[in-house]
């Protein structure tokens, strides 16, 4: 029994100690490729792509040019709704004609003609007013369209800036942290140093309080700068709607 347990716990701790080393190597790798591409900015073109596809603001804004264009296409057509075609079609006494035709003198015969008539037109029937102004109806539906298209222009404009900035701050905030991280590791190797040297008396309490002191200040501005970069990445994922290690990927 004893040696089952031992068995298994060395199992388990076996199993713990590959999951970690795959953990850190996958955790190594994806740090590497992501300096590799920080370092050539190829994450910037595919982080605008993925904004553009996503913004809902560039969504609302070509609804409103599609709407535009339909209202403009209305407008100009709308002439037509005003069109019928009217037709008729008479019958009846059209003429009379007379002549002396008759065997009896004095009386004169009379003839009725009977005609059927059928006629076609046209008709429009709209305010004078808006045949007077259709040319600027128009032209202020041509103007409405053409502000559309410009408001979408800014908007994906305004995207591009937007990204570009959450890209750099991203960067910036990565290499902060990369270099806070090798100051933590730096001040607590001479705090492990001043440790040593005021056991074996060659510092004060004094001199080993002033270098604690500077790897617990190293300590908060790394944590300080992992949530910045955390909170940058996050805002990143969040503004262009996909996830960064998955163009890192992507990129490989």
């Amino acid at each position: 029994m004893f040696r089952l347990k031992k068995l298994l716990h060395i199992i388990v701790f076996s199993f713990l100690s590959l999951f970690s080393s795959t953990l850190w190597a996958q955790s190594a790798t994806m740090d590497s490729l992501l300096k590799k591409v920080l370092a050539t900015d190829e994450l910037l073109p595919m982080l605008i792509d993925s904004a553009i596809k996503y913004s809902p603001d560039l969504r609302r804004a070509s609804n409103s040019e599609l709407n535009e264009n339909a209202n403009y296409h209305i407008s100009k057509n709308v002439i037509y709704d005003a069109l019928s075609i009217q037709s008729s079609y008479n019958y009846g006494t059209n003429f009379f004609s007379s002549n002396n035709t008759s065997l009896t003198p004095g009386v004169a015969n009379l003839t009725k003609a009977q005609n059927g008539n059928y006629t076609v037109g046209i008709g429009l029937q709209l305010p004078i007013s808006q045949i007077i102004n259709r040319k600027n109806i128009l032209k202020s539906g041509q103007s409405r369209l053409n502000m559309a298209v410009a408001e979408k222009e800014s908007v994906v404009l305004n995207i591009k800036q937007q990204v570009i900035q959450l890209y750099l701050d991203f960067k910036l905030t990565h290499k902060l942290m990369a270099i806070s991280s090798k100051n933590k590791e730096a001040a607590q190797i001479n705090n492990l140093m001043a440790e040593k040297d005021f056991l074996n008396g060659q510092i004060n309490i004094e001199q080993a309080s002033v270098v604690l002191g500077a790897y617990n200040k190293s300590i908060i501005d790394y944590e300080t700068y992992v949530n910045k970069f955390q909170n940058s990445y996050l805002q990143l994922e969040a503004f262009t709607g996909t996830t960064i290690s998955a163009l890192i990927i992507q990129s490989k």
